[in-house]
C-alpha cells in the first residue's frame, strides 16, 4: 500500500490547486447543471467505490499517452468525507477488476478534489481503472456525482459494500478524471468528444430520427462550430455534419445538442452509430475517443402509442395538485397516449387491486412514493429506474417526456377487439398483433398486460380524494376539475403481465374470458388498455413497453369515423369552463385528443377537443374545439 501524505498542509495544497494548473483527462464535463447531476449511492451506511476505465484498446487518446504518467485522481464529491484516519476514504487504481487495487488514504471535501499518488502510474497498453472509495452514511448519503445526460461506456463502475464491481452505464458518466503529467497537455488539446446521448431503443435503417448528441470540449478555448462525422453500421462512408453552436461551447464544457441522428443500413439488435469530431472552428482536430452507441436497427417496427402510468392514491395529499399538470399536458398533447393508474406505492385505497403491489419492483431500490409517473417504463436521462417523481407545477417536463418516448419506433403491434354483450352484461376482449422478428429471434421474453380502465370518475364520499383544498398556489380550477382517471376496474392478466407465445410469423393472439359488468361502471368512460412489454425485476432497463393500444367500450369512442363539419353547429366555452352548444342538436359528446369521453358538465382543461353531435334532423357531425 502506498504511504499516505505526511502532513495535512500537503493534502490541502493538492486539493486547492486550480483546475487550470492541472492537466486532466476523463469523460465527464467539469461544469454541469443540477438537472443533469445524478447522485450515486445506496442511501445507507456502507462502503461505496467508484471508478472509470481508461483503456488504450478503445481510446486512441490513451494509446497516444503511452509512456506518460497519471499522477493522481481528480474527482467530485457530494459531501465532505474526512475518513482517512479510519482508513475508509481513499483514491485507487488497478489494471484489472480481479486485482486488489493500489490505494492511498485521503480526505475529501464537497466539490472537486485533486489527490496525488505517492508514486505515479506509467501509462502502457493495459487498461487503467481509476477512482475512489468512501464510507457512505445516512447523514452524507449518495457520495458520487455523475453526468446523467450521457453514458460513456466504462465510465461508471460502482462497488457497493465491497461486494464486487459492476458497470452501470445507464447511471451516466462519473465525475472522475486522471491527473496527468504536464508534458501530456498537447496530446489532449484540440479535441472534442461526441456521442449520441438521447436515442430510441430502435430505429429504421438509414432513416433519421430526432435525437441528441453529447459534446465534451477538452480544450481550454471556446468552440463556435465543429465538423461531426456520423458512421452507422453498414455504411461505407460517414455522414459529415456541420454543427454550429447557438452559444460557444466554453472551455471544458459538456452540452447536449438536439439534431437528426442517421442510423446505418445494417439491420440487427445491437448495431453501432459512431461519432467523431474532425474539425474544431475550421481547424483539424486531434483524434478523440470515438463515441459509440448501440441501437436496434430494424425494418420490422411499428407506429408507437405510448403508455403513461401514474402511481397514486386517494390518500395522497400531493397527488391532485401535481397530477393536475400531468392531466393538462396529456390534454394538450397532439398524439394518442394510453393512461392508466396504479393505486399502490403509498396507502392502499378502494381502487387498489389484489396483487397490484407486484408492480412496486419498478421503484428499484428507491422507496416507493406518490405521485410518480412512468413513460413506456423507459429509464429517462439521469434516472436509474423507470420511476419519475411528478413534482413540478408546470406542463413542460411532462410534454418533454412525451416527446422523448413517442418518437421511438415501436417493437410490437397491438390490436384490440372488444366483446361487449349488453344483454348478458359481459365484457371480454381479444388482443393480437406481431412482435419484432429480431427481438423474438434473440429469445427476449415478451409479456402482455390487459386491463379494463375507467376515466372521469367524480369525487364522492366513497371515491374521495385527499389534497383537494384550495391552498395558495394551487390552480383555481383544481377542485372542480379533478376526476379519478385511468382507474383499473379489472385486470385480465397478471399485474406484471402474462408471457406471450408466437407463431412462425411472430404473431400472437390472446382471447380473454368475458367478465361481468359492474353496474357502478359508466361504460361510456370505460376502455380496454393493452400493452406489450419486457419484464425483469432485477435489470430495470429490461422493462420497456414495446407498444400500447386502447379501445373504448362504446362505439361513440370512434371519433375518427366522423367527418368534421362545423358549419351548422357552434360550440362555446362558458365562464365556468363547461361547453355548451349554439344550434339545433339532439345530443352531443365531448372527447379529448386521446379519445376519452368528457362529461358535458365537466370543467375542462385547456387543450384541443373533438365534439360529436347529432342534429334534430338526424345528421351526424363533429367539430374541433380549442380551449385556452
Amino acid at each position: 500500500m502506498i504511504k499516505r501524505i505526511l502532513t495535512s498542509a500537503l493534502l490541502f495544497a493538492s486539493i486547492m490547486l486550480s483546475a487550470q494548473e492541472v492537466v486532466r483527462y476523463g469523460y465527464a464535463p467539469e461544469e454541469i447543471a443540477d438537472v443533469y447531476k445524478v447522485y450515486q449511492g445506496q442511501g445507507a451506511n456502507g462502503y461505496l467505490g467508484g471508478m472509470i476505465c481508461l483503456d488504450p484498446a478503445v481510446d486512441p487518446v490513451m494509446e497516444r499517452l503511452a509512456g506518460h504518467q497519471i499522477k493522481g485522481v481528480r474527482c467530485y464529491l457530494h459531501h465532505d468525507y474526512m475518513q482517512a484516519r479510519q482508513k475508509r476514504s481513499m483514491v485507487m487504481h488497478t489494471t484489472s477488476l480481479d486485482v486488489e487495487p493500489t490505494t492511498k488514504m485521503c480526505d475529501f471535501v464537497a466539490g472537486w478534489n485533486e489527490i496525488y499518488f505517492d508514486a505515479p502510474i506509467t501509462i502502457g497498453s493495459d487498461p487503467i481503472y481509476l477512482g475512489l472509495q468512501v464510507y457512505e452514511s445516512g447523514s452524507a448519503s449518495h457520495p458520487f456525482v455523475s453526468y446523467g445526460a450521457a453514458s460513456v461506456s466504462g465510465a461508471c463502475w460502482i462497488n457497493l459494500n465491497k461486494e464486487g464491481w459492476h458497470n452501470y452505464n445507464e447511471r451516466g458518466t462519473l465525475l472522475i478524471q486522471a491527473i496527468l503529467d504536464e508534458e501530456a497537455a498537447p496530446i489532449i488539446d484540440n479535441m472534442v468528444y461526441a456521442q449520441v446521448a438521447t436515442s430510441p431503443q430502435a430505429a429504421a435503417p438509414s432513416q433519421p430520427y430526432d435525437g441528441e448528441v453529447y459534446f465534451n470540449n477538452y480544450t481550454d478555448e471556446a468552440i463556435n462550430n465543429v465538423e461531426l462525422q456520423m458512421l452507422g453500421q453498414g455504411d461505407a462512408e460517414p455522414r459529415v455534419i456541420q454543427v454550429e453552436f447557438d452559444t460557444p461551447l466554453t472551455a471544458r464544457e459538456g452540452r447536449n445538442i438536439p439534431m437528426d441522428i442517421y442510423p446505418g443500413s445494417e439491420v440487427g439488435v445491437s448495431q453501432t452509430i459512431t461519432l467523431t469530431v474532425s474539425k474544431i472552428n475550421g481547424v483539424d482536430a486531434q483524434e478523440a475517443r470515438p463515441g459509440v452507441t448501440h441501437h436496434y436497427i430494424t425494418n420490422d417496427a411499428f407506429s408507437r402509442t405510448s403508455l403513461v402510468e401514474e402511481y397514486t392514491s386517494q390518500n395522497c395529499v400531493n397527488c391532485p395538485f401535481m397530477i393536475y399538470y400531468l392531466d393538462k399536458a396529456m390534454h394538450e398533447y397532439d398524439k394518442e397516449l394510453v393512461y392508466i393508474t396504479h393505486h399502490v406505492g403509498f396507502v392502499p385505497d378502494l381502487f387498489t387491486k389484489s396483487g397490484e403491489t407486484d408492480l412496486v419492483y419498478l421503484f428499484g431500490e428507491e422507496p416507493s412514493f406518490n405521485p410518480a409517473v412512468m413513460y413506456d417504463r423507459r429509464i429517462m436521462p439521469g434516472k436509474v429506474t423507470p420511476i419519475n417523481g411528478a413534482s413540478v407545477a408546470e406542463t413542460t417536463p411532462y410534454t418533454e417526456a412525451f416527446n422523448m418516448v413517442t418518437q421511438i419506433l415501436a417493437m410490437a403491434e397491438v390490436n384490440i377487439e372488444v366483446a361487449h354483450d349488453v344483454n348478458e352484461g359481459k365484457i371480454g376482449c381479444t388482443v393480437s398483433g406481431r412482435v419484432n422478428s429480431e427481438l423474438v429471434a434473440a429469445g427476449v421474453p415478451t409479456y402482455i398486460t390487459v386491463c379494463l380502465v375507467e376515466d372521469n370518475i367524480p369525487v364522492s364520499d366513497k371515491y374521495f380524494q385527499k389534497g383537494l383544498v384550495e391552498e395558495e398556489g394551487a390552480p383555481e380550477d383544481l377542485v372542480e376539475s379533478f376526476r379519478h382517471n385511468g382507474v383499473k376496474r379489472h385486470v385480465f392478466t397478471a399485474h406484471t403481465g402474462d408471457l406471450l407465445s408466437f407463431n412462425d410469423g411472430n404473431n400472437y393472439s390472446v382471447t380473454f374470458d368475458a367478465i361481468d359488468i359492474d353496474p357502478e361502471w359508466n361504460l361510456d368512460n370505460c376502455r380496454i388498455a393493452a400493452f406489450v412489454h419486457k419484464m425483469d425485476k432485477v435489470d430495470m432497463a429490461q422493462n420497456e413497453v414495446l407498444n400500447a393500444a386502447q379501445k373504448w367500450i362504446t362505439a361513440m369512442g370512434a371519433i375518427e369515423d366522423v367527418e368534421l363539419n362545423s358549419d351548422k353547429v357552434r360550440f362555446i366555452v362558458n365562464d365556468n369552463r363547461t361547453i355548451t352548444v349554439q344550434g339545433s342538436v339532439e345530443s352531443y359528446r365531448i372527447y379529448n385528443m386521446q379519445g376519452q369521453y368528457i362529461s358535458n358538465n365537466t370543467c375542462i382543461l385547456p387543450g384541443v377537443y373533438v365534439v360529436t353531435y347529432k342534429t334534430l334532423s338526424g345528421e351526424i357531425g363533429a367539430t374541433k374545439l380549442l380551449v385556452h
